[in-house]
Parts: C-alpha cells; sequence; structure tokens
C-alpha cells in the first residue's frame, strides 16, 4: 500500500506544479504552452499534474487565483500598518518598485489572462471578481481619505478609483508591449504625481 501524502505535502507539491506553470506560461505564452511543458518545467510526471489539476486552463485559473490570495494578504499587512489613506494610496501605486522579474513574469501572464478572458467565461468571472475587490479597495481608501479631510471632499470616489485602475492597467499594458524597462519606475513616479493632483 502507497504511502499518505499529508495535506501540507499536497499544497507543496500543487503550489510547485502552479510555479513552474507560470515560468512556462511567462516564457512561452499560454496558447504556445502545453501540459508537457509544465512537466518539464516542473519535473513531474504528467500523472502528477492531473492528480491536481484538470487540464492547462485549471492550471492557468489556478495560477490567477493563486497569486491573487498572495498579493491580497501582502496588501493588507502593509496597509493596515498606514494610518493616512492618502499614504495608502501612495503605497500601493509605488508597491511596483522596483520593477524585479518575478513581477515581470506576473504581468506577461496577467495580459495572458486579459486576452484569454475572451474565449473563456470562467477566466473572465475570475478576473471580473479580483477587480471587483481591487476596486472596491481603492475606493474604500478614498472615501476614508474624504472623511479624514486627507483628499477634496468634491472628488467622486467611484470615478477617482476608475482612474486610478486605469492608469495603473494602461501602464502594465503599455510596458508589456513596449515600454522601455528602464523608464518603468519612471512612469510609476508619473502615476503617484497624477492621482496626487487628482485627490487633493
Amino acid at each position: 500500500m502507497a504511502p499518505r501524502i499529508s495535506d501540507e505535502a499536497k499544497e507543496e507539491r500543487r503550489v510547485k506544479i502552479l510555479q513552474a506553470a507560470l515560468e512556462c506560461f511567462s516564457q512561452k505564452g499560454y496558447y504556445a504552452s502545453k501540459v508537457d511543458d509544465i512537466v518539464q518545467y516542473s519535473n513531474m510526471s504528467k500523472g502528477s499534474i492531473y492528480n491536481y489539476f484538470s487540464g492547462k486552463e485549471d492550471i492557468f485559473i489556478s495560477i490567477l487565483q493563486h497569486e491573487t490570495q498572495k498579493a491580497h494578504a501582502v496588501m493588507d499587512a502593509k496597509l493596515k500598518e498606514i494610518s493616512s489613506p492618502l499614504e495608502q494610496l501612495r503605497y500601493w501605486i509605488k508597491s511596483d518598485i522596483p520593477y524585479d522579474p518575478t513581477k515581470k513574469k506576473l504581468m506577461r501572464v496577467h495580459i495572458e489572462f486579459w486576452l484569454y478572458s475572451t474565449d473563456s467565461p470562467e477566466v473572465q468571472h475570475v478576473l471580473k471578481d479580483r477587480f471587483d475587490f481591487n476596486f472596491e479597495k481603492v475606493k474604500d481608501i478614498i472615501i476614508a481619505g474624504q472623511k479624514q479631510g486627507e483628499i477634496k471632499a468634491d472628488i467622486d470616489p467611484e470615478k477617482a478609483a476608475a482612474t486610478f485602475w486605469e492608469l495603473h492597467d494602461g501602464l502594465w499594458l503599455h510596458k508589456i508591449i513596449g515600454y522601455a524597462e528602464e523608464k518603468i519606475e519612471e512612469r510609476i513616479l508619473k502615476m503617484e504625481k497624477t492621482m496626487m493632483a487628482l485627490l487633493t
């Protein structure tokens, strides 16, 4: 009888597959990648991968969910340490500095999610939930800033949050398709300046 694998060991294997798939998708792109490629990147058997995931799309969706949970946990913990809503927004904007290889991989794959969602209602649903959550977080920070007198009272929180995400997502989309990498941090700081001019 095969030895029983603990839940912790199962989760470690699952995360290993997701990390391998993230590396694979960031290098080859989602459409060009096959489960066999993920097998090579993970050094695990195809059977082992299918023990945890039903296929490539399942892995793709699980990457988004896994990375979203990690990002929310880190962001929430940091924002709790900052009492000023305006400084919370500043931190959120500048959290992409420095622009390191990990962020580069995540953004490449995230753009793939945007593109793939047009063909997959399930991926679109996951992305919408993620966006709605982040949108509401930024809007709530803006409302808190208005209550504390840090942000202009006549600002529409809904429109301001939309501007925040339009600038953020537009910046990253443009980076993927051609912004000079050495200028990305400069453009993040310009986004910060634009948002502060709008809000204060």
